[in-house]
C-alpha cells in the first residue's frame, strides 16, 4: 500500500490538532497540556495518537522525564506557535475595536489582591456597568496578557512589562507578622526567627529575596502562595513577611516591629496595547486606576496594634 501523500496527510489537520501539539511541547507532558487546553488527559492522549497516525510520523519521544519533541514535533510546534501568534493578533485587534459596554472582561491578579483590594472597587464598577461581567483569575501563576489569558491585570512588579500599557497605582509595604504564641522574647535575632519560606515559584519576589538574606537557615516550610503563607502564620506555624494591606486585617496576626522601609513593590493596572481601546477594558482599567489607590492607601495606614520589640540584625 502506498503511503498517503503529504496533501492527503495534512488535508484534515485542524487548528485544534496544532494547538494540542504546541501545548504538549510547551508543557512537556500530557497532563500539563490537558490543563492548558482545559480538557481531560485522555483527550490529549487520543488526539496526539490520531495526529501522529494521520501524519505518519512520531512527534514526541516518550521518556521518563516527559514528552520530548522529535524533529518533526519541533517543526510542527514552531509552525503552530506562529499560527497562534497570528490568531491572537487578529483577536486582539478585533477585541480592541469593540465599543460595546457589555460582555466579559477577564481580570488577572493574585489571591491577596482579589480578596483585600478588589472587592470594593469591583462593587462600585458593577453598579455602574451592570452589563459587563468580570472573570477574576487569581491563580498564583503569572497570567500571559500576550496570549489573551486575561484582558486586564492588577500586578505587582518593579516596572510595567514590555508590550503592556498601564499605570502605577500604588506601592506595597511589608512587615513581619506572627501569631502571639510564636513571638520571640526580646531582643531577638532576625536570622534565628522561625521563618516561613517561599517556594521556587515565588523566589523571584523582592520579599522572598529579603527573607533569604535575613535567615541563617533554610525554612522548613515553604509556600507558593502568599495567601496560604498568611493563613499558616495566623495559625502559629512561623514568622512571615507579608503585605500590610492584607496582614493588618488578620485578627490573629501580630506585627513584629514597624513596617519595613524595604523591600517595596509597585502595583500596576495593565492591559495589552492592542486591547486598551476596547470599551470594556478601558472602562475597567480606568475604574481600577481611580479606585485601587484609595483602597490601598486606606488599608496600608499603619495601625497602632502590633508588637514593638527590640531586635538585632
Amino acid at each position: 500500500m502506498r503511503k498517503p501523500t503529504l496533501q492527503k496527510r495534512t488535508a484534515s489537520l485542524e487548528w485544534d490538532d496544532l494547538r494540542c501539539v504546541l501545548a504538549i511541547a510547551r508543557a512537556g507532558s500530557l497532563s500539563g497540556a490537558a490543563r492548558a487546553l482545559a480538557v481531560e488527559h485522555s483527550t490529549v492522549f487520543r488526539r496526539l495518537n490520531a495526529i501522529e497516525k494521520r501524519l505518519g510520523v512520531k512527534l514526541f519521544q516518550r521518556t521518563r522525564g516527559g514528552y520530548v519533541p522529535t524533529e518533526s514535533g519541533e517543526i510542527t510546534a514552531a509552525s503552530a506557535s506562529v499560527m497562534e501568534s497570528q490568531a491572537l493578533d487578529i483577536e486582539r485587534r478585533i477585541v480592541g475595536a469593540d465599543e460595546r459596554l457589555s460582555g466579559v472582561v477577564r481580570l488577572a491578579t493574585s489571591e491577596l489582591f482579589a480578596g483585600y483590594l478588589l472587592p470594593q472597587a469591583l462593587k462600585t464598577f458593577s453598579a455602574a456597568h451592570p452589563d459587563i461581567e468580570i472573570e477574576v483569575d487569581a491563580a498564583s501563576r503569572i497570567v500571559d496578557l500576550n496570549r489573551r489569558e486575561a484582558d486586564v491585570a492588577l500586578r505587582a512588579s518593579t516596572s510595567a512589562p514590555e508590550h503592556f500599557v498601564g499605570k502605577q497605582v500604588g506601592e506595597l509595604r511589608y512587615a513581619m507578622y506572627a501569631a502571639p504564641e510564636v513571638i520571640p522574647p526580646t531582643p531577638y535575632n532576625l536570622s534565628e526567627l522561625p521563618w516561613l519560606g517561599f517556594a521556587e515559584s515565588l523566589s523571584y519576589l523582592a520579599i522572598a529575596r529579603w527573607q533569604r538574606a535575613q535567615s541563617a537557615r533554610t525554612p522548613h516550610v515553604r509556600f507558593g502562595s502568599l495567601a496560604s503563607m498568611m493563613q499558616a502564620a495566623a495559625e502559629g506555624l512561623g514568622v512571615a513577611i507579608l503585605p500590610l494591606f492584607a496582614a493588618e486585617y488578620q485578627p490573629t496576626l501580630v506585627r513584629l516591629g514597624a513596617a519595613l522601609d524595604q523591600p517595596r513593590m509597585r502595583l500596576w493596572v495593565l492591559s495589552h496595547k492592542e486591547v486598551r481601546n476596547n470599551a470594556r477594558v478601558k472602562a475597567l482599567s480606568r475604574h481600577l486606576i481611580r479606585e485601587v489607590p484609595r483602597v490601598l492607601s486606606a488599608r496600608q495606614k499603619i495601625a497602632t496594634r502590633g508588637f514593638q520589640p527590640e531586635h538585632t540584625s
